[in-house]
């Protein structure tokens, strides 16, 4: 199955940097882009990091993260929807890939500990997490505050690496980037799924999840002076489902689906720099508890990683 990926123009097939060629047949991944207006020459000296919503396939960044980890370079910002501000706010926050990874694998493996976690414990009572007469059943800055790791950043301005957190303003049915103030409600909004994770409001705004405007936010950036490495895991294969799907099925397959075909919209108008996507698109948006199978899934994009930022830093890694 082929995968999106330009660099400056280029297709990555398994785990090959191609270039696209004006027949449609791939050339060779050492044909060097032209320095024009529409093709800048971008600096060699850092990148931006841009990680797309798309709920348990996210985890797909991980790996992204470890390699990252692996050749000792660190992003000068992040933008993250959805699933990808939320393991992006670790990251900014300090954790290291390795880090995120055990701490996921925990979480997601160990049931009882995680139900342990949802036993609130501080004077809250399930009816704070759970109320069935609010938009929607679970408050997500509760759950968060829950689940999430020790050492988070608080405030943006306490992250280690600046970070951009994409939601939708649902009034205004328009993009909302949040780069100041607390963190832990602006990563919320991002990864408030209707019917599912209560709408937050921040400073009059009305913010859901961030996927409905831009699932995987490379556009982000005001200084495109540096290149942008994206990840994108809004894939979907379907095949493994027999005949007519479930309602379930269908709706979880259905936002995909607009995931998707929205990254595909923006990708027919400007590129990142680097688009990576992992083979994760047989995993379901809500395989939560599949994280082993998708971490090993995404594991070769490691690769695809470092053989990037080779072209895109040169000696500078």
């Amino acid at each position: 199955m082929e995968r999106r990926s330009f660099l400056t123009g280029a297709v990555v097939t398994g785990s090959t940097i191609l270039a696209s060629g004006a027949n449609g047949h791939a050339a060779s991944s050492q044909v060097t882009p032209e320095n024009t207006a529409a093709n800048p020459v971008k600096r060699t000296d850092g990148f931006y990091l841009a990680l797309g919503g798309g709920a348990a396939k996210a985890f797909a960044h991980i790996p992204v993260l470890e390699a990252l980890d692996d050749l000792g370079v660190k992003p000068e910002a992040i933008a993250g929807t959805s699933m990808g501000s939320i393991l992006g706010g670790y990251y900014a926050s300090g954790m290291s890939g390795k880090d995120i990874r055990s701490f996921t694998i925990d979480l997601f493996t160990q049931k009882g500990q995680l139900l342990q976690k949802l036993f609130l414990t501080d004077g809250r009572t399930w009816g704070s997490l759970l109320n069935m007469v609010r938009p929607s059943i679970i408050d997500p800055l509760v759950l968060f505050e829950t689940l999430f790791p020790d050492g988070l950043a608080e405030n943006f301005e306490d992250l280690q690496i600046p970070m951009k957190v994409v939601a939708t303003d649902f009034h205004r049915q328009s993009q909302a980037v949040l780069t100041e103030g607390a963190l832990l409600p602006a990563i919320a909004a991002s990864s408030a799924l209707p019917m599912l994770l209560t709408p937050v409001q921040i400073d009059g705004r009305v913010l859901i999840d961030g996927g409905f405007v831009n699932p995987t936010p490379f556009d982000v950036f005001e200084d495109t002076d540096y290149p942008v490495v994206a990840v994108d895991v809004t894939g979907a294969d379907f095949s493994a489902i027999d005949g007519l799907p479930s309602g379930m099925e269908t709706w979880i397959g259905s936002f995909s689906i607009t995931l998707h075909s929205l990254v595909a919209a923006k990708l027919g108008c400007a590129q990142p720099d680097l688009l990576l996507e992992p083979a994760i698109g047989h995993f379901q948006t809500m395989d939560f508890f599949e994280v082993k199978a998708i971490l090993e899934a995404a594991d070769p994009i490691r690769e695809d990683v470092k053989r990037g930022l080779d072209r895109l830093l040169g000696q500078k890694i």
